[in-house]
């Protein structure tokens, strides 16, 4: 989830940039990659190979804003060209995650093996920006060292007029773009494909409780969030936060609001774990906590009849996440110690918490994100199930397709708005997966979390009216979508004051009586 209007905005293009430290800024003419970026692909399952970590000719180029984004095919000569490495001759199912507001012609060739696609016609009204389409038949890869071309067969060169119409909309992600803008190409054999989902649906958890549950809240206590009366940003007060934390008020005023659940922020904006963690000290003392506070949470709502699931992001902004993303592994060449790393948390925390822990309902910028680094999703989603094999797995889709068939739960930033994810974009092969419906969104007027001084006083409202908030929570649960509303809360959670905004509580307290019928 984003902070501010403005940050959210913003984050995918700047999650496009820093996100891969594998990219090949090439020379124009280059054709070949260096040795150390040959892309060995997966026998097992689909690899992800971000479009600017080939070598690029003629007119294609990284995007100034989305550095893993490549654009910029004026001519059937403007290419990318990836060197990968096979480890048996097979025929390979190619995926294409782009954006174009007009169909194009799409080739993808190796040798003499090609495929030709006019790119799909987009048939929905909103998100994704982006989406994944496959090319029809197979690409033939010889064992070793392949290379792998995109090009546009019948790219022209854009005219001025549209050409200025697609600077207006070339934020990659934001909508969807006039010029072609591609972000990946992935590819798996047939079989791997198969065994794959195969795989991912012996292991599906459970959601048939936040169905009946209706709604939940979400929380961002975020190492960026301010306190009532404490100006500084929380991860420099972190460990005073965390013994300060009264879990009855926090858990009265969840209570109060009728919810299920709770999607609690394990980390944002910052990796600081408000608990003891083994596997996080390993990777950078110092950000972990003795009290475990992310257990007795778990522990008092539980004892009223609540749920919980954890939000994480991996740390890639917010709060000083240079150190903490080197000692990960996120700027490693091999980005297998990072994809270790992170499964090594979330694998702790499930033992640690067991059932009562209902799983990681949202791992924000999964897409943006984490995708470029290629991490092993269904070592990241059988760690979650460890300690529960019921457990959900919620990986974020940003405002593109889906992450992985490991990810079990619709996950996107729907902001303030009041909707549903479109059901045509739900189920096998389709753009947001074989996941269970659901929305995310937020009431207050200020965003996700307080990130700004408070200086003793609460932001705007809810975004909408209390009928509206009503209305549209009777509607969903009708639909048998579950809804989870973010509010703000103070970073100081204390009996001394509110933390949540009183004009917020009011409406979830209407929203109760209207669900629940107390």
């Amino acid at each position: 989830m984003r902070c501010t209007d403005i940050f959210r905005e913003t984050l995918l293009s700047t999650a496009l940039i820093v996100g891969l430290p594998t990219c090949v800024c090439a020379q124009e003419g280059e054709t070949t990659a260096p040795p150390d970026k040959v892309i060995q692909l997966n026998p097992d399952g689909v690899t992800a190979i971000i479009a600017s970590s080939g070598t690029l000719s003629g007119n294609a180029k990284r995007h100034f804003r989305s550095g893993n984004v490549v654009h910029g095919f004026e001519s059937p000569q403007d290419t990318v060209t990836w060197t990968v490495d096979v480890p048996k001759a097979d025929d390979y199912v190619i995926d294409v995650l782009l954006s174009k507001l007009e169909p194009t012609q799409l080739e993808v060739s190796s040798g003499d093996s090609v495929l030709t696609a006019p790119s799909m016609i987009r048939t929905w009204e909103y998100r994704p920006f982006f989406w994944r389409q496959e090319l029809p038949g197979t690409l033939h890869l010889k064992a070793g060292v392949n290379q792998i071309t995109l090009r546009l067969p019948d790219a022209i060169p854009a005219t001025a007029s549209a050409g200025k119409n697609a600077n207006q909309s070339s934020r990659f992600g934001q909508g969807v773009t006039e010029e072609f803008h591609l972000f990946s190409i992935e590819l798996g054999t047939a079989g791997a494909r198969q065994r794959q989902m195969e795989r991912a649906k012996a292991i599906r958890g459970d959601v048939s409780w936040m169905i009946d549950g209706k709604y939940g809240i979400f929380v961002h206590w975020s190492s960026q969030s301010r306190g009532f009366n404490i100006d500084e940003k929380r991860a420099e007060w972190f460990q005073k936060s965390v013994e300060m934390f009264d879990v009855t008020a926090f858990a009265d005023a969840i209570e109060r609001t009728g919810a299920a659940w709770i999607t609690f922020t394990a980390t944002h904006q910052g990796f600081y774990w408000p608990g003891p963690s083994a596997a996080i000290d390993k990777v950078a003392p110092g950000r972990t906590a003795h009290r475990d506070l992310l257990g007795e949470i778990i522990d008092e709502l539980d004892q009223r009849g609540i749920r919980t699931l954890f939000y994480l992001h991996t740390g890639y902004n917010g709060y000083d996440p240079k150190v903490w993303r080197e000692a990960l592994g996120a700027n490693d060449a091999d980005t297998k110690r990072f994809s270790d790393n992170i499964e090594a948390i979330l694998r702790e925390c499930s033992l640690r918490y067991g059932e009562k822990l209902m799983g990681f309902g949202y791992m924000d910028g999964a897409l943006a994100w984490d995708y470029p680094l290629r991490p092993s999703w269904e070592g990241w989603a059988r760690a979650i199930k460890a300690g529960n094999p019921n457990a959900i797995v919620g990986l974020s889709s940003n405002r593109g397709p889906s992450v992985s068939p490991f990810s079990e739960l619709a996950v996107t930033d729907g902001g303030s708005e009041l909707r549903q994810v479109d059901p045509q974009l739900i189920g096998p092969g389709k753009q947001l997966g074989d996941v269970s419906p659901a929305w995310w969104c937020l009431m207050d007027q200020g965003g996700w979390f307080q990130n700004q001084p408070m200086k003793g006083r609460y932001g705007p409202g809810p975004v909408h009216s209390t009928e509206a908030y009503v209305d549209f929570f009777k509607r969903m649960a009708e639909a048998k979508v579950p809804v989870t509303i973010n509010l703000i809360m103070t970073a100081d959670v204390t009996d001394d004051h509110p933390i949540f905004n009183p004009e917020c509580m009011a409406v979830m307290e209407e929203v109760r009586k209207a669900i629940r019928g107390k």
